[in-house]
């Protein structure tokens, strides 16, 4: 895979003058991301370099392809925040990149989540940095992402979005009520801020190992979150069932207890029996990864 490399002699007099350079590096990170998440191993029932887990249709090879065919959605969407384009230019953006992405797979959904989600990130990166250039303030922050989305597009995320009555998460909503993937971007990414990045962040500390961290992040959001990706293949009894058994394995430490592979490899084989997916908490896990990028790469720079 080729990623777009960070532009060099990139410093704030740049930034300044060319806030091109500043998305296709917001480009870059979000591809980074979403294939940090893809090569991660151990991932309960998704896909990795080294299992389809609960996929058949699906393979590490094929989710390359698709964030491939995603290069240079996320410089668009940048720039559409920094201009302070209308929701539906937005809208129509990612409809484009999910045909490209849907083209390169053909027509299997790889990245649909990583699309409305990411998307919507790096519009608020984008609009983060042309109002910070007139408040005069130097940092891009998680925090000022999410207040970013809440305040631009919330409104329009709960009440003006077109929903596919047809997709697996209107079905899930329908049926019991769980919100989804909407939602949780006009939250401003909530669960993310408030107990993905934290885990994540505190992991990596201690350890200085990112695919320890990234593991313990997706172990804490599907130990929380309505994924309905889990109750479309199993109900929800199979959600109750895996976020206690995720909860268990965070409350005895997570990745810093003894033996915790032998833990992991131990879900990782009851989610490929069941055929259950935390494809929700993946999507999450891939923003994760980008805000704490995005922090660590412009704190100061602006």
């Amino acid at each position: 895979m080729q990623i777009v490399q960070l532009p060099s002699g990139f410093n704030s007099n740049h930034i300044r003058s060319n806030h091109i350079d500043f998305a296709k590096t917001v480009d870059h990170l979000a591809c980074l991301a979403l294939l940090d998440e893809a090569s991660l191993e151990h991932k309960p029932g998704l896909v990795c370099p080294s299992t389809q887990g609960s996929h058949a249709d699906m393979n590490y090879a094929l989710f390359q392809r698709s964030i491939d065919a995603l290069q240079g959605y996320f410089q668009a969407q940048c720039i559409n925040g920094y201009n302070h384009v209308d929701f539906e230019k937005i809208r129509q953006c990612g409809v484009t990149a999910e045909q490209k992405m849907l083209t390169a797979t053909a027509q299997i959904n790889t990245h649909k989540g990583a699309i409305f989600n990411l998307g919507f990130a790096s519009a608020a990166v984008g609009k983060c940095l042309s109002e910070k250039r007139l408040s005069g303030k130097r940092t891009i922050t998680a925090q000022d992402i999410s207040q970013c989305i809440t305040d631009t597009w919330q409104y329009e995320l709960q009440h003006h979005l077109q929903r596919n009555p047809h997709s697996h998460g209107q079905c899930m909503r329908n049926q019991y009520g769980i919100t989804g993937a909407i939602e949780e971007v006009a939250s401003g990414f909530q669960t993310v801020l408030t107990l993905a990045l934290p885990q994540y962040q505190d992991i990596y500390r201690k350890t200085a190992d990112k695919k320890s961290a990234s593991l313990q992040a997706l172990f804490a959001l599907i130990s929380e979150l309505k994924d309905t990706n889990i109750v479309w293949r199993g109900g929800l009894s199979a959600l109750y069932l895996v976020q206690d058994m995720t909860r268990q394995f965070l409350k005895q430490g997570g990745v810093l207890q003894k033996n915790w592979m032998q833990e992991v490899e131990k879900m990782e084989t009851y989610f490929i029996q069941h055929h259950l997916s935390p494809g929700g908490s993946a999507d999450l896990l891939g923003v994760t990864l980008f805000l704490d990028q995005v922090e660590h790469e412009f704190h100061h720079m602006l």
